[in-house]
């Protein structure tokens, strides 16, 4: 009896070391960074950057090759590993601004066609070269990876950024309507850190908004629902928090060829902090901040709409809605959004503060 049980106990444990061996030869994927080279004798080529944990440690590696095309990286990068490299663990793709600015498309179709990746990878626009990111040493940090996937869903959670992965961008770039988004990061002396949202036309960035303005612009989309705005001059400082906010877009045809569209947003909220002159205990003080607070974010709406209107791109989706009054091909006809420069856009703000909080 005591040898079948022997045999029996072999049998259970040498799968389980055999799978062991398995997981061990492998080396999986989870940040894949893309740059491309201006000048020397690689000049037009991709440098492409991966980082694997190294199995049983708190380390990563980073492996890098010099490629003609993306889809050739991998066979270049197994030579420099002994691991089977396995893309379907793969979590963030950073792209360097110097290739986002040429073109992103083909790098995103690769994944957002291959079965074995997922359509949640996250993307982002690297100010900084994405190689030099992924194998800087962070004494604070310990796994790169890690601190890029809670960077991300952190300062997305706080409107500051863009939640982007490749079947949302995939999802706006295919749409005629409207022009995809990015968020931006950057290695900078305290670590990576978020810096705004860049904008496209097509699969080109175009130009950026910075992280300061990211929450009226997210405002503008609909999708800020709850969170802190900071308004400043050299005169007062006004931090508040929103409870609830609306936002509304009304389109109207013109008889010659004018389109003309009401942006209102209606939001409540209260103070968290304010340094000024304003006495915030009077009514009237109160309505005269509320005032103030709404030039302000008009303001930067006029801003934001501007940097879309010159670089002839429709980030906002308004597209979308102007699409909407139109038949197909009077929408064709339009040539969108390269004609936005022919819409007139107003924006109206209302404040409401429901309760001063902390006083000055």
């Amino acid at each position: 009896m005591s040898r079948i049980l022997l045999i029996i106990l072999i049998l259970l444990v040498l799968p389980g070391c055999r799978d062991q061996k398995i997981v061990e030869e492998l080396g999986f994927i989870h940040t894949i960074g893309y740059e491309l080279i201006e000048e020397g004798e690689n000049s037009g080529k991709l440098e492409v950057t991966i980082s694997l944990p190294v199995a049983e440690t708190l380390k990563q590696q980073t492996i890098t090759t010099v490629v003609e095309t993306s889809k050739e990286s991998r066979i270049f990068l197994s030579k420099k590993t002994d691991k089977n490299l396995v893309s379907g663990q793969i979590r963030s793709i950073l792209i360097g601004e110097k290739l986002a600015e040429k073109g992103v498309w083909d790098l995103i179709d690769t994944f957002y066609r291959d079965p074995v990746s997922r359509p949640t990878i996250k993307l982002s626009i690297v100010k900084s070269n994405p190689k030099q990111l992924l194998s800087k040493d962070y004494p604070e940090y310990k796994m790169v990876d890690t601190v890029i996937e809670n960077l991300l869903k952190k300062e997305a959670r706080l409107n500051t950024i863009p939640e982007m992965d490749i079947h949302k961008f995939a999802k706006d770039y295919l749409d005629d309507a409207i022009d995809p988004i990015a968020p931006i990061i950057l290695q900078s002396e305290d670590g990576i850190m978020s810096d705004g949202i860049g904008l496209f036309s097509g699969d080109q960035l175009k130009t950026t908004i910075p992280a300061i303005q990211a929450r009226i612009f997210f405002l503008l989309t609909g999708e800020f629902k709850e969170g802190d705005l900071l308004i400043k001059n050299e005169e007062e400082k006004v931090l508040f928090s929103f409870l609830t906010n609306k936002r509304s877009i009304d389109v109207t045809l013109g008889d010659k060829e004018e389109i003309d569209v009401k942006l209102s947003i209606d939001f409540k909220g209260f103070l968290l902090e304010y340094q000024g002159n304003k006495d915030i205990t009077n009514e009237k003080e109160i309505e005269a901040l509320e005032n103030y607070i709404q030039e302000n974010i008009e303001n930067q709406i006029r801003d934001i709409l501007e940097t879309m209107k010159e670089h002839q791109i429709d980030n906002l989706g308004l597209g979308k809605y102007i699409k909407q009054k139109m038949d197909y091909q009077t929408w064709k006809n339009l040539d969108w959004p390269k004609t936005i420069d022919r819409v007139n856009v107003t924006p109206s703000v209302t404040v409401k503060i429901i309760d001063t909080g902390m006083v000055k």
